[in-house]
């Protein structure tokens, strides 16, 4: 909760439950091919070779005709469990329709799995409510699983949370219950984070109420450990029984006492003049307001430096000398690559940007960044998630257009698809006719409809909000409105009446600027109250500032037990193999002008 933990570039796709693994006498029938084969592929599961195994009970189905239906339907099965969503496709379409009839619970299992990973919870849930509950304990519990986050991917966390509880009633391994338990905390975690109704109907099972109510704690266990305690201490209080307490909530006080357990003196390098001074002073006041949630008897002393008015070095020199634990900052590229060759390791730098990246970051120095490339990644990555491959750019001139189109087209390339085409802007234009005409082929033939390239099934759009508030009613002014368009977080900022123009654009963001839980909220509008006069235009500074000085004790704690990245108000936040700390956002779209969350792949 307040920890992080390395992870790799990509995260590894979740695997299904193998229940029907377990199952897999009952789907085999007594006329079974030499016993060898099919022990073979049962040890291949076993070993967690599931590719291995998904491949030799595909060969049991066509060597077994009589037995086609049972082994393709466990090919399926262990292609899901390998993470190859599309092979298991293949192998579930080798199914007979008889099998509906004749394997119903089977059939229906391996459907649902099949509908879950792809993203479709409906289709799912749809599967299962053509069987009744299964008998077995087996299979019971993986269609509870099934169930229950079907029922959270959609968007229902109540239904969730009832089916997860009832599937411990078939889980005997104590290894499996905390397993559902830290999976049902999640779960609840993100639905309260994405401000989903969690609110019980009557006589609903004390047991299920206890989990729902669970979860803005978890918020503030993951965003505001600061604050986190005196919630934790109440909801034990109400429910001293419940399991979470001895399963999800047992490291609880050790992860807040972590969270909060800071240097006695911290040195803050910022441009708080000059050129750079606005954005210098809003990630100050952000800093600071995380400082301030700090208990007054613990907080660390605070002393900031304007790198501005002396150089960084100079500073950097200054802090270390006055007895600074950890260092903060500098902010500019130019200033963190003058700091790199100083700092030598011996006090832990949190600089607040990214190296070059053929840069190598010396011991303990670590880099936090609001990097556009990482964001064109993310929309890249979620393009291909909605089953769009193909589409075509819209980006400004310059570098920064340059960088956050290839970073698109890079990652997009690596998922699959392919930029078709892609057109650069000029950022004072407001007419963007010629280039949407051009990127998207629209041709107009007298005496027929307007039409434009078929191929294309996205829009990716980079830009401020005010250029996006143009270009999207200039597609559908060119007849391109009913193309996806997918966006990053520069081209939203709140205005309900302005971004009814952005109606239906898709985009990433951080908390701090989408999240409707009550612990951002309260976080947000404290900051806001501080500084009325500045946070309107530079929220994401703040959020910046304010996660900066949450990433302090987790980075000098070191600790290997990390369980999980910090949940933070720029977004989730985790550390990778080059000392820099990644950023997950928020997906929304724009619906009747305000931004309505969308669930995560």
């Amino acid at each position: 909760m307040a920890a992080i933990t390395r992870r790799p570039r990509r995260p590894l796709y979740a695997a299904l439950a193998i229940s029907l693994l377990l199952a897999a006498c009952s789907l085999m029938k007594q006329e079974t091919p030499p016993q060898d084969a099919q022990a073979r592929a049962l040890r291949m599961v076993t070993e967690g070779k599931h590719a291995e195994a998904a491949q030799a009970f595909a060969e049991l189905a066509a060597e077994q005709p009589a037995n086609h239906d049972n082994y393709a339907l466990l090919s399926a099965e262990q292609w899901l469990a390998a993470g190859n969503v599309a092979a298991a496709k293949q192998s579930f379409a080798t199914v007979s329709a008889e099998a509906r009839t004749r394997l119903p619970t089977e059939h229906a299992l391996v459907a649902a799995e099949i509908a879950f990973a792809e993203n479709d919870g409906t289709r799912a849930i749809r599967e299962l409510d053509l069987i009744a509950v299964p008998t077995s304990a087996e299979q019971a519990q993986n269609y509870w699983w099934i169930r229950g986050r079907s029922a959270f991917l959609t968007g229902h966390p109540v239904e969730g949370t009832r089916a997860l509880v009832e599937r411990e009633r078939f889980l005997s391994d104590p290894a499996a219950l905390r397993a559902n338990r830290t999976e049902l905390f999640t779960r609840i975690r993100s639905a309260a984070e994405h401000g989903q109704s969690l609110k019980p109907p009557p006589k609903t099972d004390p047991m299920v109420v206890g989990w729902l109510e669970l979860g803005p704690v978890a918020v503030g266990l993951a965003r505001d450990p600061m604050r986190a305690a005196a919630a934790l201490s109440n909801w034990k209080h109400a429910y001293p029984q419940h399991p979470a307490n001895d399963s999800v909530l047992n490291q609880a006080s050790t992860q807040i006492a972590a969270a909060t357990e800071y240097p006695d003196s911290i040195a803050l390098l910022l441009p708080l003049s000059g050129r750079s001074e606005a954005v210098g002073v809003a990630v100050r006041d952000g800093f600071i307001a995380a400082y301030l949630e700090q208990d007054a008897a613990t907080r660390p002393r605070l002393k900031i430096y304007d790198v501005a008015a002396e150089s960084v070095g100079s500073a950097y020199t200054h802090a270390v000398s006055e007895g600074a634990g950890f260092v903060v900052g500098p902010l500019t590229k130019e200033d963190v690559a003058a700091l790199a060759p100083l700092s030598g390791g011996h006090t832990p730098v949190l600089a607040l940007n990214f190296l070059g990246e053929a840069v190598i970051a010396p011991k303990d120095f670590y880099q936090f960044a609001l990097f556009p490339e990482d964001e064109a990644r993310m929309v890249a990555r979620h393009v291909v998630t909605d089953g769009r491959l193909n589409g075509v750019v819209i980006v400004p001139s310059g570098e920064l257009g340059n960088r956050v189109a290839a970073a698109f087209a890079d990652e997009l390339s690596h998922q699959g698809g392919a930029v078709l085409d892609s057109q650069r802007y000029d950022t004072s234009q407001v007419d963007f006719g010629d280039i949407i005409k051009q990127v998207l082929q629209v041709r107009m033939v007298k005496g027929e409809p307007p039409t434009h390239r078929s191929d294309a099934t996205f829009i990716f759009v980079a830009g401020t909000a005010s250029v996006a508030r143009q270009i999207l009613p200039q597609l559908k002014f060119h007849y391109a409105g009913d193309v996806p368009v997918y966006s990053m977080s520069d081209s939203f900022e709140p205005d309900p009446t302005a971004n009814s123009d952005l109606e239906g654009m898709t985009f990433p963001d951080m908390p701090w600027m989408i999240a409707a839980d009550p612990v951002t909220t309260q976080i947000r509008d404290t900051v806001r109250a501080a500084w009325p006069a500045r946070t309107a235009r530079r929220d994401r500074l703040y959020a910046f500032g304010f996660d900066a000085y949450r990433l302090v004790p987790v980075l000098r704690s070191k600790t290997p037990a990390a369980a999980s990245a910090i949940s933070g108000v720029s977004g989730r936040l985790h550390l990778d193999e080059h000392n820099r700390i990644r950023r997950d956002l928020d997906w929304a779209q724009i619906r009747n002008g305000a931004p309505n969350p969308v669930s995560p792949p």
